[in-house]
């Protein structure tokens, strides 16, 4: 399990730095959306940089810095969360581009096909999850409910009883 994540964690750096590279090289090849090759040298320079800050900062311990890493690092993840969706509205709506140069619609055509496909690979990614997750949520609840305990507890239950009386602790009041 360990080093599947660490496969998928260094095929993932190969492909944020070939957006970065892709993207700089190409800044001024796709007239049809001059903002595809920006977006994707801002995608991988902040990938970049979050995977990076996540795996310093876990190594600090708790003191300030750390602190200050962390939320910088939810910052980002949040800016990279918006410029995901931004480059979304750029990318699916210039569907196909014309790979013929000097044409109106034209695009580089590796610059457009990896834009094309880290987008839609993150949309199939975040789309499994949140199904996995909903499975997830279902099922707990069923085992939950099948095995009889309670969802929400009672006024009379609390962290750590041992009994499912109906009566308050302490005897008369």
């Amino acid at each position: 399990m360990i080093s599947s994540l660490v496969v998928v964690n260094i095929i993932w750096w190969m492909v944020m730095i070939a957006a970065i590279s892709l993207g700089a090289t190409h800044l001024s090849r796709c007239p049809v959306q001059p903002n595809i090759p920006i977006y994707l040298i801002v995608l991988g320079a902040s990938h970049l940089l979050s995977l990076s800050l996540t795996y310093t900062w876990n190594s600090w311990g708790d003191d300030k810095p750390s602190i200050m890493c962390s939320a910088f690092t939810a910052a980002l993840h949040l800016f990279t969360f918006v410029w995901f969706f931004v480059g979304t509205s750029w990318i699916y709506p210039v569907y196909p581009p014309d790979y013929t140069p000097g044409t109106l619609r034209y695009c580089h055509k590796t610059t457009y096909q990896l834009a094309f496909a880290i987008t839609t690979l993150v949309w199939v990614a975040t789309t499994l999850m949140f199904i996995c997750s909903c499975c997830f949520a279902l099922l707990t609840c069923c085992k939950m409910v099948m095995s009889g305990h309670r969802l929400i507890p009672n006024r009379y239950s609390f962290y750590g009883a041992t009994s499912d009386s109906h009566e308050p602790a302490g005897g008369d009041v």
